[in-house]
């Protein structure tokens, strides 16, 4: 299925990858892409993932499901891990995150603290009639100071810079802190979010593609972060992207092959991975950066949680997450779209990586009929 779309995709690949190549520009401290969020006790993170609106489109009935979905949950962070768009255009970007920040001031309101919304980017998101940075243009749009989020009607967490010297549209962090106010002052971090750009395409030659990876150099930034960023080295980070390592396949195929369970969550696994045309070393970089839970969308009929352990036992365990497919746009099985919650609570590292806190706090919610017309 994959190769079909791919295959039917490669007229715009040539613009995509220029487009998105990075020009050796400033170089930001990593405090400028650092973003808070006030933390309490069932913290809830709303995964939506894989929307891919686009001119064909039943626009209204697909930001419906968005705003439904938000609705009913009432986060305190949503969280769009890419292909948010498809062959879409200006108007439409404008209307999803206008649909976005809109559902986060309700959600606010009625349950009385902060709802937010951020987002990361996927292969499709760049093909579209619009320049490589437009969307970051619009989502900027809506992003206020920390704490003046309610009083300017502002709901995105979002920090990018289209002239630094980072590879891809999103290399950003949230740290979940006690106290706002004292934003400056990291040591009370509970748990940070990073969102990543895993970027593309990567030409293989000839006729064919693959898809990127996540650079060296947004690696080395995201290392950078957890070096100098806080002085508390005592917190629990996560990372959001849209295409999945290597090592997620491991796991899945560990699991067909051995029909061991005691590492697997809930979910469906119905289709091979898909993962960038190379293993540069991604993962382990990412986990020594203090990140033990990785949430990706991309693989459409894939949905549900892994529990990783790498031959160097030294890193620990991990968390591989696949989020549950949003709209019923693209391939799908619709049955299994919907979203993803997870719940953050004040545990250890060792008691969140583990298939305890995975079968209490991660939820995905599937069977998404009732929000279509065409059943």
């Amino acid at each position: 299925m994959k190769k079909i779309i791919t295959a039917l995709l490669l007229f715009s690949l040539s613009c995509a990858l220029f487009s998105c190549s990075a020009e050796r520009g400033r170089e930001y401290s990593v405090e400028d892409y650092r973003t808070t969020m006030e933390y309490h006790e069932d913290f809830k993170v709303l995964q939506l993932t894989d929307l891919h609106l686009g001119i064909e489109s039943d626009l209204k009935l697909q930001l419906e499901v968005v705003e439904k979905s938000i609705l009913k949950e009432l986060p305190d962070l949503v969280i769009l891990t890419g292909d948010n768009f498809m062959y879409s255009n200006k108007a439409m970007v404008k209307r999803l995150i206008e649909t976005l920040n809109s559902a986060c001031k309700t959600s606010t309101n009625e349950r009385t603290r902060l709802t937010k919304f951020t987002v990361t980017f996927g292969n499709h998101d760049n093909q579209g009639d619009y320049s490589r940075y437009f969307i970051n243009e619009v989502i900027n749009q809506y992003v206020a100071p920390d704490g003046e989020e309610i009083a300017l009607g502002k709901y995105a967490s979002f920090r990018d810079f289209e002239d630094d010297n980072l590879f891809g549209n999103a290399n950003f962090y949230i740290d979940l802190v006690d106290d706002r106010e004292k934003s400056l002052d990291t040591v009370d971090v509970k748990y940070r979010i990073h969102i990543i750009d895993s970027n593309s395409y990567h030409y293989l030659g000839g006729k064919n593609y693959g898809y990127d990876v996540i650079h060296e150099d947004q690696l080395l930034h995201t290392g950078k972060v957890y070096e100098s960023a806080t002085l508390d080295k005592n917190y629990i980070g996560l990372a959001f992207f849209h295409i999945p390592f290597e090592e997620f396949d491991k796991v899945r195929l560990e699991h067909l092959e051995n029909g061991d369970n005691s590492n697997l969550g809930a979910g469906e696994f119905l289709e091979k991975i898909s993962a960038p045309y190379e293993n540069n070393g991604s993962y382990s970089k990412l986990r020594e950066a203090n990140i033990c839970a990785f949430f990706v969308g991309h693989d459409h009929v894939n949905y549900g949680d892994f529990i990783y352990t790498p031959k160097d036992a030294s890193r620990g365990e991990a968390i591989f997450s696949y989020g549950v497919k949003t709209t019923n746009q693209l391939y799908h099985e619709l049955d299994m779209v919907g979203y993803k919650t997870i719940t953050l609570r004040d545990i250890s590292v060792e008691e969140f990586v583990s298939i305890e806190n995975i079968n209490e706090n991660f939820k995905n919610i599937t069977g998404g009929y009732e929000n279509y017309e065409n059943k």
